[in-house]
């Protein structure tokens, strides 16, 4: 089961459910202080708790029938959205010892890298200019000045940046496509159309949304400070 947001209210839900139940049996059962042949609620109080009691069960039967409908959707639309994709050949669960493979990954995906464009800004994925690449691949503590570090951090937010479709991306090109809405988009590269996946963004579209939410309503909270100040 995903723990999703809709998730953790059900079971805010369900625990709460359980306490009315639980108080709906006390009251069948409960019997007087001092004697426990007498029933402490009337037979028609009792009554209403039996019948309040399979009233919620059916309901929350109904409520988990439903549920699992919509778990069994979401299967199956995943199980679409990932067709034509095999994880294992590009999360390293599976690796081969052979030189052929990688001979082959550097001729179609390495070696085409300087003609790349970014589907999304349609820019060339690396700097038009090869002493800027320093800026990408080089560590911060061997730049010295603030302004070599600053054109660092900056550069570093164009780093190229591959998906498990094989195309390239600019690193904040491919942040604003996978947390902002459309959630869940397809790879905007010609002949491509597949869903767009990595690794250092979740894949579960539901958590994206709750995010890009959250960032809306705390910026909406920063803007009503600020015309309130």
């Amino acid at each position: 089961v995903r723990l999703t947001q809709e998730t953790l209210k059900g079971l805010k839900r369900d625990t709460e459910t359980l306490k009315e139940v639980r108080d709906l049996r006390q009251v069948d059962a409960e019997s007087k202080q001092g004697n426990a042949t007498i029933k402490a609620h009337a037979a028609k109080e009792r009554k209403n708790a039996r019948r309040a009691i399979k009233k919620i069960t059916a309901s929350e039967i109904a409520k988990d029938t439903s549920a699992e409908e919509r778990e069994k959707q979401w299967q199956l639309e995943e199980k679409a959205r990932l067709a034509g994709y095999n994880i294992s050949d590009f999360d390293g669960s599976h690796p081969q010892p052979s030189l052929l493979s990688l001979v082959i990954f550097l001729m179609e995906k390495i070696q085409r890298l300087p003609e790349e464009t970014c589907p999304v800004c349609t820019k060339a994925v690396l700097p038009t200019n090869p002493k800027d690449l320093k800026f990408l691949y080089t560590n911060a503590s061997d730049f010295k000045t603030e302004r070599e570090k600053k054109a660092r951090k900056v550069a570093r937010l164009k780093r190229p940046i591959r998906t498990f479709c094989g195309h390239w991306y600019h690193y904040n090109c491919l942040d604003i496509f996978m947390t902002e809405p459309p959630f869940g988009a397809e790879c905007k590269a010609e002949g491509c159309g597949r869903r767009v996946y990595h690794p250092d963004w979740p894949g579960d579209m539901k958590e994206l949304e709750r995010a890009w939410a959250n960032r809306q309503a705390r910026a909406r909270e920063i803007e009503d400070a600020a015309m309130f100040l």
